[in-house]
C-alpha cells in the first residue's frame, strides 16, 4: 500500500518550492532575469520529482541521514548553495545527476561538521 511521499520528502520539496519563490522575487529585482526564472522553474520541477520518488530511494534515505533533522530537511552550506543555483549557470543539468551531487555535497558537509580545527589524530577527536 503506497502512502504517498514521506514527511521528509514533503519537507525537502517544500524547501525547493520556497527557494523557487525566493528566486522568482530575485528575478523581479533584476528585470525578470532569465537565470533566476530558470532556477525557479527547475526547483519546482525538482520538488515534483522528489514527491514522485519511492520513499525507499537511496538518495532520499542518504539525504535524510546527512541533511535531515528527523523528518525535516535541514541542509548545511554546500547543499544550500547548490540547491539555490540549480540550473542557474548550467541549464541542461539533469535532475538525477543533481540528486547524486546533493548527496555527495551533504556527505562533505557532514564530514566538516564540528571539525573547525581540522581532522584530529585517532582517539583525540572529542566529536567522534
Amino acid at each position: 500500500m503506497d502512502l504517498g511521499p514521506s514527511r521528509f520528502q514533503r519537507s525537502l520539496a517544500e524547501f525547493c518550492r520556497s527557494t523557487a519563490s525566493w528566486r522568482r522575487r530575485k528575478a523581479e529585482e533584476y528585470d525578470r532575469d532569465e537565470r533566476n526564472l530558470r532556477t525557479a522553474a527547475a526547483l519546482e520541477e525538482l520538488a515534483d520529482h522528489l514527491l514522485a520518488l519511492p520513499e525507499d530511494d537511496a538518495r532520499l534515505i542518504d539525504l535524510q541521514r546527512l541533511a535531515g533533522e528527523g523528518d525535516e530537511f535541514a541542509p548545511d552550506q554546500r547543499v544550500l548553495y547548490e540547491l539555490g543555483r540549480f540550473r542557474f549557470h548550467q541549464p541542461d543539468i539533469g535532475i538525477e545527476p543533481f540528486l547524486d551531487t546533493l548527496v555527495a555535497l551533504a556527505e562533505a558537509d557532514r564530514g566538516e561538521a564540528g571539525r573547525f580545527g581540522g581532522r584530529l589524530p585517532e582517539g583525540d577527536d572529542p566529536w567522534a
